[in-house]
């Protein structure tokens, strides 16, 4: 052999323009490509990475460039943000070192990528002038021609899959190009129905931990077919299997508390009627096992051309927790203004703004002023004091309790001017009213 064909044959050797492939049959190529194509479309979550580089090192090891990879683009397509590579032992460019490397850093690709068409650099030392940028960029990583084809998923460009060679090539392999297009559109097509299934996955898992955390139960009515289905969360909200359901569905109208039930329905007709957009109503409702719960119904009618229902979907919230507190709270207020109404002071409550909220029998008898005729006065109006000497009017004791934070108490007694203008002499004490948070909301007197 002369040395300049033994020179080629080396430099052939090294970029794959050799035909390494020869000495497999053509059915063993089809059959061993195709496997890998197969493979690459049918990609599963926990697989797909194992999957792409086993078909990475096959196609550099039978095609016999120095690198192979598939480089994924940032969500708006600006930047590589990962690169998968499977590179020979000696091979000097390492496409990994892609990573992060914005697509501005490659303007003739940025402009020509398109979908599932391939493009190259023959010659990254001496490039045609459109590639000249992006030619000396590859340089750089030792790269000396590539060959690449982009992949869109869902009609945005997701990123390519390239072959990269040491050395100059002086056209490109047919083979390369062929092999390149199958694994890349397979690899396309695999990697959009793993991004599919994955947000499927994600979405079903959302809807999942929604049902699980929510204290919400739905209900679909198919009035056409007179079928009711329930959701799960319903269905454990109140305490029914789907094995009791298919046994028998139970009737609204019996399980409705039937104090609340003609409230219920007649609501309901004014909804089917069209004279409210939603219907809605609390009322209590007994569960599977006998125990009775306070539920919020709200529910939306669909009908037909003819007016008629067609289906009737609606959302079941458990508030008995919250009727239970209301109830607490209610009964709480009421023994509070029992007890205030039997104290032996008078009592006056306001809120921040010092508008008279409650007088007790006491107050309503020194200050003249009657409870239905406080309510909603300042309480400067029915509680005027005076200094007992001077009769300057004093700034009233539960503002000044409010504007300060803390309790007020009279140090003497002070002049208070009755409704009927009669004087009394009286000693007053007011604190400020705070909420949890320790924010003032009103005031006692």
């Amino acid at each position: 052999m002369s040395e300049s064909a033994a020179d080629m044959d080396h430099r052939l050797t090294i970029t794959g323009m050799q035909d390494a492939v020869g000495s497999r049959t053509a059915g063993g190529l089809d059959i061993l490509y195709t496997k890998l194509a197969v493979d690459l479309q049918n990609m599963v979550a926990g697989q797909a990475d194992a999957v792409l580089a086993t078909a990475l090192e096959t196609l550099r090891d039978e095609l016999g460039c120095d690198a192979t990879c598939v480089a994924l683009f940032s969500e708006n397509g600006r930047r590589i943000e990962r690169v998968v590579a499977a590179r020979s032992t000696f091979a000097i460019c390492n496409p990994e070192v892609l990573t992060d490397v914005a697509m501005d850093e490659f303007p003739w690709l940025d402009r020509c990528l398109q979908h599932l068409r391939v493009r190259g650099f023959a010659d990254t030392a001496v490039p045609p002038a459109y590639q000249a940028a992006d030619a000396a960029r590859l340089a750089v990583l030792g790269c000396g021609a590539v060959l690449l084809i982009a992949f869109d998923i869902q009609g945005r460009r997701a990123g390519f899959m390239a072959l990269f060679f040491g050395q100059p090539q002086a056209s490109w392999n047919a083979e390369h190009t062929l092999l390149l297009k199958l694994l890349g559109s397979s690899f396309a097509t695999g990697l959009e129905r793993l991004r599919s299934a994955q947000r499927i996955a994600e979405r079903d898992e959302r809807e999942g931990l929604l049902e699980q955390t929510a204290n919400d139960g739905s209900w679909d009515f198919d009035a056409v077919n007179n079928r009711v289905e329930y959701s799960p969360r319903w269905k454990a909200m109140m305490g029914y299997s789907d094995e009791d359901l298919a046994r028998s569905a139970p009737d609204w109208r019996r399980i409705v508390h039937v104090d609340d039930l003609a409230r219920l329905q007649a609501k309901l007709r004014e909804h089917l009627a069209g004279h409210t957009a939603i219907f809605e109503n609390t009322h209590r409702m007994r569960r599977r096992d006998g125990e009775w719960r306070w539920i919020l119904c709200r529910a939306k009618a669909l009908l037909d051309e003819q007016g008629r229902l067609r289906r009737l979907v609606g959302v079941e919230t458990d508030i008995t927790e919250q009727k239970v507190y209301e109830e607490a709270l209610f009964r709480e207020k009421e023994s509070a203004q029992i007890t205030l109404q039997s104290i032996g002071d008078g009592v006056v409550t306001t809120d921040g703004e010092g508008v008279v909220e409650y007088v007790n029998p006491v107050a309503e008898e020194l200050t003249g002023w009657k409870l239905d005729d406080a309510s909603g006065r300042h309480v400067d109006e029915i509680f005027r004091g005076f200094h007992e000497e001077t009769c300057e009017p004093l700034e009233n004791p539960v503002m000044s309790s409010i504007k300060r934070n803390r309790s007020v108490k009279s140090v003497r007694p002070s002049l208070l001017i009755r409704r009927d203008g009669n004087e009394l002499y009286i000693e007053s004490t007011a604190s400020p009213i705070r909420n949890d948070r320790g924010n003032v909301t009103g005031g006692v007197l």
